[in-house]
């Protein structure tokens, strides 16, 4: 039974509910401290109006004495996002799920409120605009004493009226809830407006920018109603994964089909999580294990072949100048051998082979034991491959081949060495 034995650990069904209650918690952490970090720069961009729309409030309040609203409108929507970025930046890293969950369900209806104030806000800009245009039409037809309208060519009047009512659609689109880049296109497009000077221009600029941005900003606050929460919930949770992981998240812009593309990433990535948690618990258990049945941790390694596969080992010393090897497959297959220490690779000699087969038969009543205290933390086996202790079976493990986190003593098997190294046997209760 002691030569090398392959075996396939995993949980046992009730380790595996306690593993997946315990991933569940993390999971809830770590996707809310995700939405924090989302909610953190939404509440702050959504304070980032455009500095045309507070300099027209406040050239309209020093004309007229009035600003529409827009100043104490301003105020209010910052005071509120303050607030709850203030609420948002309190919080600890030891927060329970149920605390960050409040926070983030708190810090959504802040933005929610402060997205219809942006809203708000926007349409004041518009009426604050034609009055503040309407006012300096009628300020220069006073001191002119005439109608300025009368002044003005055919052409200018015509190239006026148009631009006017092209600014009014564009600041008439709703762009609190647009994606940066629309919001930079409307922004770019005001620019470009204040810069045409021919008729001919400003219809194509209609047709060509305007109602494109019109359509492509109506259809995104559509899509943003269908399924834009759903998005926001998906990325965070993608994003703690990929926290969690320590990789890299791809880009997934907002979209119709996105939401699909991110479920089927995080169900990659929760897939391989549960995979990679389950062997780091085995593997912690099984150096558990080891250590409380007295072996050491001597050395480890890990292996890639040409071929791609990759594994990685762990030494434990079992007696002077012996060790047990386990190698840990990609496969999640985990083998335990035992052999003899030394500093380059070569082949026992038939007397060592001997001694070393000893050693197999010594340590297969402790193999039991191991199996059986891996089973108290909720480690069940199955055996792929036990082989009997074996001459055939002996080897000698260059350890110049491993990190060594300790000196260790090379094989000798003279007698002196095993009188005074024989192995400790374990009884059940150690």
């Amino acid at each position: 039974m002691s030569g090398p034995k392959t075996s396939e650990y995993r949980l046992t069904p009730a380790q595996r509910r306690a593993l997946i209650a315990q991933r569940e918690r993390e999971r809830r952490i770590g996707e809310a401290r995700a939405h924090i970090v989302h909610l953190t720069a939404k509440l702050n961009s959504v304070t980032k109006l455009p500095d045309s729309a507070a300099d027209q409030a406040k050239a309209l309040m020093e004309r007229t004495g009035e600003d529409g609203g827009y100043s104490a409108k301003l105020k209010k929507l910052e005071e509120k996002t303050a607030a709850a970025l203030k609420n948002l930046s309190a919080l600890g890293r030891n927060e329970t799920p149920d605390k960050l969950e409040r926070a983030v369900s708190e810090a959504q209806k802040s933005l929610d409120e402060a997205v219809k104030l942006c809203g708000e806000l926007e349409g004041i800009s518009v009426r604050n605009i034609k009055a503040l245009r309407q006012d300096i039409s009628d300020s220069l037809d006073r001191l002119s004493g005439a109608d300025f309208s009368q002044i003005m060519t055919p052409v200018q009047k015509r190239l006026r009226d148009m631009k006017l009512e092209l600014s009014g659609r564009l600041a008439e689109i709703p762009a609190a809830e647009l994606s940066n880049e629309l919001r930079q296109d409307i922004a770019k497009a005001q620019k470009k407006l204040s810069e045409i000077d021919s008729e001919d221009f400003l219809h194509n600029f209609s047709s060509m920018t305007v109602a494109r941005l019109e359509k492509e900003c109506r259809s995104y606050s559509e899509l943003r109603r269908e399924c834009g929460a759903e998005y926001d919930r998906l990325l965070a949770r993608y994003h703690a994964l990929c926290e969690e992981r320590g990789e890299a998240p791809q880009g997934v812009p907002f979209s119709r089909s996105a939401p699909a593309r991110l479920s089927q990433l995080i169900a990659e990535l929760e897939a391989q999580t549960a995979r990679s948690d389950e062997q780091d618990y085995i593997s912690r258990c099984i150096d558990e294990v080891m250590e409380d049945m007295g072996y050491r941790l001597i050395g480890n390694r890990s292996v890639v072949k040409k071929s791609g596969a990759a594994f990685r080992n762990e030494l434990y010393s079992f007696s002077e100048g012996t060790a047990v090897n386990v190698t840990y497959s990609a496969s999640g297959n985990i083998t335990m051998e035992l052999g003899g220490l030394g500093d380059r690779d070569r082949v026992p000699e038939p007397t060592e082979a001997d001694r070393l087969a000893e050693d197999m038969r010594s340590f297969c009543g402790r193999f039991r034991e191991f199996e059986r205290r891996l089973l108290e933390k909720g480690i069940e086996s199955e055996h792929i491959s036990l082989l009997p202790p074996d001459t055939a079976y002996a080897q000698i493990i260059n350890v110049s081949d491993y990190d060594l986190t300790e000196d260790v003593t090379l094989a000798d098997f003279t007698e002196d060495q095993r009188q005074n190294s024989a192995p400790k046997e374990l009884s059940a209760d150690e």
